[in-house]
This record gives structure tokens, sequence and C-alpha cells, in this order.
């Protein structure tokens, strides 16, 4: 009993973690391949729109900078498969990913942060030849953003610029599996917003 006395007032003086939630639009780009198997042909790159849902803590604020762990779900994008502007097929891309950002909180908030992605790629082609497949890959990315805040007494508004990039790809196509991944996405850029409580 007494312990539990103790912890009441020790909790008290713990600063309440910061809690985010936000959606975010964006566009991916990936890169032209050539299947080194089945016709051989030079695929375009695929560029899909996505949604994607993240959470994220400050488990340090120092008032003018905040160390954030986030995690973030991303919907099935769809992209088509084509070469020389023929459809040919279309590629699925869905990810979670889990990782931490270290945010400046300025007049204009900035921030940079890594975080670990599982993409699960689909892809379906109308070729015989080709077929179709699965995939997944896990990759770190790099991410910077740029926005700015609506301070409020009880949540704030925020918006910003995010833009990403995988540490590691996949350049060769000898495989379906591989050209699967080569096709997976090399940049992201996209606009995320939402509140802070």
């Amino acid at each position: 009993m007494r312990k539990r006395l103790l912890l009441v007032p020790m909790l008290a003086v713990l600063p309440a973690m910061a809690t985010e939630l936000g959606l975010l639009l964006d566009k991916q780009a990936g890169e032209a391949q050539t299947a080194a198997f089945g016709t051989g042909q030079k695929y375009d790159a695929v560029s899909p729109t996505g949604l994607g849902v993240r959470l994220g803590f400050d488990v340090l604020d120092l008032k003018v900078a905040a160390l954030q762990l986030n995690a973030t779900w991303h919907n099935k994008t769809t992209g088509d498969l084509a070469y020389g502007g023929t459809k040919t097929g279309e590629l699925d891309n869905q990810y979670w990913a889990a990782g931490a950002t270290f945010n400046w909180k300025f007049l204009v908030n900035v921030g940079a942060g890594v975080e670990y992605r599982t993409e699960k790629l689909t892809w379906r082609s109308t070729l015989p030849v080709f077929g179709n497949g699965d995939t997944t890959q896990g990759r770190a990315w790099a991410k910077v953003n740029i926005g700015f805040s609506i301070p409020t007494p009880v949540v704030s508004p925020f918006f910003a610029l995010e833009v990403a990039a995988p540490l590691s790809k996949t350049s060769t196509a000898n495989t379906p599996k591989d050209f699967a991944d080569a096709l997976s996405p090399q940049v992201q850029i996209g606009v995320y917003g939402g509140i802070r409580f």
C-alpha cells in the first residue's frame, strides 16, 4: 500500500507524452526496368498515388526540439505496369513502417528521421509468358519534412511537406521477384497533416 501511495506523486510529475495522429497523401515514383526474363521488355516506371495513417509519440521533448517514435500504415496503391505506353498489367504496393523522427520546433517546423518499411508488392500481367506474383521486401527509408503547426489549448493542427527515399534498392530484374522489387518506389513526396494533443 505504501509503495502505491509513493507511485501516485511520481506519476504526477512526469511530463505528459505528446501524441500525434496524421494522414499522409503522397505520390510514389519508381524507375523504369528491363525484365531480363520472359519478353525482355523495358517497363515504364510505376508512380501511384496513395494514402497513409501515422501515429507518433514524443519520447523526448526539449521544447525547441523533440524526438518522436512513429508507426505508419500505408494503404494499397496500384500503378499501371506498361511498356512503350501500352498497359500490360498492374503493380500494387502496400507497407507498414516504424521509425523515429527528430523535429525542430521553430517558426517553421523541420523534421528528419528514418524508418523501416515492410513493403508488399503484387503484380498482375496480361502477358501469359509473364504471369503474376508477389514479394515482400524490407528497406530502411530516410525522410525529411518542413511545415507549420497552429498551437491551441487542447489540440494543435499541423501541416507539412514530406519527402522520403529508400537507403537501398534492387537494380537487377533477373527474376520475377527482382523485377517487382526493382519497380518498387524510389522516392515518395507527400503532404502530411493532422493533430497533436
